[in-house]
């Protein structure tokens, strides 16, 4: 028998680890289901949502809607009460109904939801009009309720204040979220069948936190048993101390937390008007550029991070908070906001407002292609956008997503208000972010003014774990020292299965427009050095299953040596004894 060559043998271990590896790197990859907003629009799920409202318009609480629905699928149609056809109801999986404000439906639109006998959320007022499934329901009058828990009564989640919410009675189904004043308990989330109803009209937060958990169920889909985190080191622009920045991500390298820097490339001085460039500060670029060789995903925070005369960092960028509407002309002028009684007639008015959504766009574009162009050509690679202060206009979201896939924190709900902005309690893709998924922020910051600051953000983590695969989304500003972002850390730490997101692992097709923007072809590289390893306390379930597998897989392989190369020795001696004997 012919012996097979030492080289072989090697060659083919080699080959083993390096499929094993390829495994291993490809289920490291794979994220929970709190991923699922990812998914493209074959998932099999359409979902129809009417709504009625004050004006027969979505709101920002329709907005809110569209952030929750956006975890589950990318394919939501909304309309109008008023609007609603037949054809709307058709080849759809899931029916949501919201109502706004107690009004009495539109006929049509009562009987084609009435004769809908697929999975049914209804949320708000008007349930009684909306057929024979939801007379399980007895809808009475509003209680405030202080408390909520969850069917099992296992977990619960107070609130910081009293909110009224419709008092009902079941005349059959089950509460799947029970409400409490007192001691007495009252329907917030009630099913029967396929038939459910949220009977709060308010879908702010927290409540949205609690119809959020409810959607589960809704879409007979399980949660991730894990807990997603992730973290940002906020506020980095060229008058950022190098030192300090750098002593952040340490931290965060030595506990094995990936995290991303949210960078403004450039410093605009409020008093002087004078700009200093990331390329005019080499300390500074070479740490940033450090700490994305070592695995630290770098995000777009506004190319400035000011409007007018505010300082960066300060200062709003994408809306014009002074005159709280978004922005229609050049940063220097003076601007008069004009509303539809200015007008003689709509024409003159849709005019106006068009010529406002033309600038608002061309402007948004300038800013974050400079913003791209400046980092690229640094070496330094955006894979997300955060908008200052998270304020944007709904025409900004639609130019981002042509740049972006990803976005962080809260968004704002519309263009009425900037203070309107929520936040969702999982990762999701609304439809009004055209495409973006949004990584939460859910945990807020560390704040150095708060006089108990780690008490605030137990509060915050213990109401995300009340929602099954909350995501702790947080950032720190690293101007305040490593040690406080250690104590910030240690509140979140502590939470079973948590699973810290790393950018760079997440899905990414760069644009073309963004691809247009980046004429240094700069490669998306992966994390190319190994830190430190994490402690096993740290891990959570799917890296402790992924580290097991690790070392049976490292076991095996040394085995497998041992015992070939015991098998070639064995060979060698056996053909050495032939020899003498022939010889």
């Amino acid at each position: 028998m012919r012996a097979m060559s030492l080289s072989n043998i090697f060659h083919r271990a080699f080959r083993t680890v390096v499929w094993l590896g390829a495994l291993l790197l490809l289920l490291g990859n794979t994220h929970g289901a709190w991923a699922s907003a990812a998914k493209g629009a074959d998932d099999g799920r359409k979902i129809l949502v009417v709504y009625t409202t004050e004006d027969g318009t979505i709101n920002e609480s329709v907005r809110i809607l569209d952030l929750l629905l956006g975890h589950f699928t990318r394919n939501v149609v909304f309309k109008s009460d008023e609007a609603v056809e037949s054809e709307d109801l058709r080849g759809i999986s899931h029916l949501v109904y919201y109502g706004a404000v107690p009004r009495a439906l539109p006929q049509q639109a009562a009987q084609l939801m009435s004769a809908y006998r697929g999975p049914f959320l209804a949320a708000g007022d008007n349930v009684g009009q909306l057929g024979e499934r939801f007379s399980f329901v007895s809808v009475e009058q509003k209680v405030t309720i202080h408390k909520i828990t969850k069917q099992n009564a296992s977990m619960y989640d107070l609130l910081d204040q009293t909110y009224p919410i419709a008092q009902i009675a079941l005349r059959r189904g089950e509460a799947i979220l029970q409400a409490w004043k007192g001691e007495q308990a009252y329907p917030l989330l009630s099913v029967d069948g396929n038939s459910y109803y949220f009977s709060a009209v308010n879908l702010d937060a927290p409540f949205l936190y609690y119809l959020g958990e409810g959607l589960y169920p809704f879409f007979g889909e399980r949660p991730s048993a894990g807990r997603p985190a992730y973290i940002r080191l906020e506020d980095v622009h060229p008058q950022s101390d190098p030192e300090l920045l750098k002593a952040a991500g340490e931290v965060l390298e030595e506990k094995g937390i990936p995290y991303m820097i949210a960078l403004i490339p450039v410093y605009t001085n409020p008093v002087t008007h004078e700009q200093l460039r990331l390329k005019d500060t080499p300390k500074l670029l070479g740490v940033l550029k450090e700490l994305q060789k070592r695995g630290a995903s770098i995000i777009l925070h506004g190319y400035t991070h000011q409007y007018r005369h505010s300082e960066t960092g300060e200062g709003f960028e994408f809306w014009d908070v002074e005159n709280n509407t978004p922005i229609m002309d050049e940063p220097d002028r003076e601007v008069t906001v004009r509303h539809r009684h200015d007008f003689p007639s709509k024409e003159a008015y849709e005019s106006y407002m068009e010529k406002n959504r033309q600038f608002n766009e061309a402007y948004t574009r300038q800013r974050l292609e400079s913003g791209i162009k400046e980092l690229t050509e640094l070496g330094l690679y955006p894979l997300g956008f955060e908008a200052p202060h998270y304020t944007m206009s709904q025409e900004g979201y639609r130019v981002a997503a042509e740049y972006f896939q990803y976005v962080f924190g809260q968004v704002q709900l519309g263009d009425r208000d900037w203070q309107r902005m929520s936040t969702a309690p999982y990762v999701t893709a609304p439809a009004f972010l055209h495409g973006m998924t949004l990584l939460p922020e859910t945990i807020g910051y560390y704040d150095p003014a708060s006089p108990s600051v780690t008490a605030d953000t137990a509060r915050k983590v213990r109401q995300m774990q009340f929602v099954s695969g909350g995501i702790m989304g947080m950032f720190y500003h690293p101007y305040l020292g490593a040690d406080h972002l250690k104590e910030f850390l240690a509140s979140v730490e502590s939470v079973p299965g948590l699973e810290w997101i790393d950018l760079k692992r997440l899905e990414h097709k760069p644009s073309e427009r963004f691809l247009a923007v980046d004429r240094t072809n700069t490669p998306l590289v992966l994390t190319d050095a190994v830190g430190p390893l994490p402690k096993l306390e740290d891990m959570g379930v799917s890296q402790k299953i992924l580290w097991g597998i690790a070392a049976v897989v490292a076991l095996a392989v040394t085995a497998f040596l041992i015992y070939t190369l015991r098998i070639r020795m064995s060979l060698r001696k056996q053909l050495f004894e032939e020899r003498s004997i022939h010889g």
